[in-house]
């Protein structure tokens, strides 16, 4: 499990688990892990995106807990549950806005 004092919110998964995580993240905005990540540091919380990318891990975790509290996701889907990086995002940095 990746339960280190670093990881606030992506707890509870296995390091493949995790992994994949940030792949589907990286994918759903668009962005490498640089974006967030502060540089040989990956556990460091200077990247001010990386507190927005927590938040809003938080934010999807929450929707998803209130509104599909049974989904089990198939195997190479988000573990976060229905709702996901990419439901608002899209593969772009900002979420989608209606129009």
């Amino acid at each position: 499990m990746v339960d280190t004092p670093t990881v606030k919110v992506l707890t509870g998964l296995t390091v493949q688990e995790f992994e994949a995580e940030m792949q589907l993240m990286t994918q759903a905005l668009g962005l490498s892990c640089g974006s967030c990540h502060a540089r040989g540091n990956f556990a460091s919380d200077a990247n001010p995106r990386k507190l927005a990318a927590r938040r809003m891990i938080e934010m999807t975790k929450t929707v998803n807990a209130q509104f599909f509290p049974d989904y089990k996701p198939l195997e190479g889907q988000s573990h976060l549950g229905r709702v996901t990086c990419f439901t608002c995002h899209q593969g772009d940095s900002r979420p989608k806005t209606q129009q």
